[in-house]
This record gives structure tokens, C-alpha cells and sequence, in this order.
């Protein structure tokens, strides 16, 4: 059996909320120390290794077939990430959100090169660690591997519930359900996108829109 992060995690919290970004965040500071033990120089050394950058909408993050060197934090706008599949359409894997990690988990724990693309949908704001920045931050503290496993987790486990839902639910349960966990992605995202998502076709998504 996978462990199961549990829903207090700190850091989970930091990749499913819609919180403030890390560093302005008292309360993540707080929720380091008390679920990690962070200690004020943890949280000074964390601080140290990231720096904010922008990226424009439409623009990639990260490019198939290249290696993610870097994560980021996201503090505004909204990303996704793709891949083509073999009649050249865009099937959509994830949507991150404010608050979220932006990473390809494969990519970046291993260094190896990217399946997918990275792109933001929206203007972003976020803050940014390379791999290596990385590495040095978890030689200088440690129980930044241990919130590594814990992302890693938070992730798969999220792979999984979704794997689950395409086989299990009905394409209109699944959009149903995704309605009411991210009103603020339909907002913001082409339909097109949705549908690649939730495993249905933009024909069938219309349909279930409409009897709705």
C-alpha cells in the first residue's frame, strides 16, 4: 500500500489550495514548523533558493523531450500541461492552479527528458527553484526530502483518483464532478482542453453542457 499524505500536510495544503505563495504565507510558515519542525533558519535557507519570475500566456514552461531543471511555485495566473497523442491531438493531463506546484514529476526527480508540455493559459506569476538549487536546499535541510515524498505522493495519488473516475464514472458524472471541484477552471479554459481532460470528446461535452 502507497502512503497516504495526510490532508494536513503543509506542503499538500500549498499544492491544492488557492493560498498565497510561499513566502508572503505566515500560516505555510507556521504549518512547516509545525507538521516538518522547520526552524527559522529552515525557512531562511528555503527562502534564499527561490527567485520570482513571469511568464506570459501561451507560453511554454517546460518543452517535451527536454529535462525539467526547475519547479515553481505558482502565485497567480494558471498552467497546464499536455501531450499529443498518435492522431496529433492535445490530450490535457493537469491544470495547476494559484497556490499549486508546477512540476513534471518524472522529469524532474530523475532528470530525464519531459513527456509532456507545460503552458501557461494564463499571465503567471511564480517563484522558482532549479533541480540543482534543489539538491542543495535538501543537504542544508533535510526534511525537504521527506516534503519531496510527501508532493510525490500528493500527485500520484491524484493520477490515480482520475484513472479511477475515466474508467468508473459516466461522462457526465465526470463533468459534474469537475464542475463543482474547479468552477474557477472552467472560467478560464477552453472547453476543448476540459473535454481531453475528462477523456470525452468536445461534441459530447456540448451535449452534457446543454442538458445540464
Amino acid at each position: 500500500m502507497r502512503y497516504k499524505v495526510p490532508e494536513s500536510s503543509p506542503y499538500l495544503l500549498c499544492y491544492h489550495s488557492q493560498q498565497q505563495y510561499l513566502y508572503s504565507s505566515m500560516d505555510f510558515k507556521d504549518r512547516l514548523t509545525e507538521h516538518y519542525g522547520f526552524s527559522d533558519r529552515d525557512w531562511n535557507e528555503t527562502v534564499s533558493r527561490y527567485w520570482p519570475e513571469t511568464l506570459q500566456a501561451r507560453s511554454l514552461f517546460l518543452e517535451k523531450g527536454k529535462v525539467a531543471t526547475r519547479l515553481a511555485y505558482l502565485r497567480s495566473g494558471m498552467m497546464r500541461s499536455f501531450f499529443y497523442d498518435d492522431r496529433a491531438n492535445e490530450i490535457t493531463t493537469h491544470f495547476f492552479k494559484k497556490g499549486s506546484v508546477v512540476i513534471s514529476m518524472k522529469s524532474f526527480n530523475e532528470q530525464v527528458p519531459s513527456r509532456e508540455y507545460i503552458i501557461a493559459i494564463e499571465d503567471c506569476e511564480m517563484d522558482v527553484i532549479t533541480y540543482d538549487r534543489m539538491q542543495e536546499l535538501i543537504r542544508e535541510v533535510p526534511v525537504w526530502r521527506q516534503i519531496g515524498k510527501d508532493v510525490d505522493e500528493a500527485m500520484y495519488n491524484s493520477l490515480m483518483n482520475r484513472s479511477i473516475q475515466l474508467q468508473t464514472l459516466t461522462a457526465s458524472e465526470r463533468y459534474e464532478l469537475f464542475i463543482k471541484k474547479h468552477p474557477d477552471i472552467l472560467q478560464k479554459v477552453a472547453l476543448k482542453h476540459i473535454a481531453s481532460y475528462l477523456g470525452i470528446d468536445i461534441a459530447t461535452l456540448s451535449r452534457i453542457r446543454k442538458s445540464i
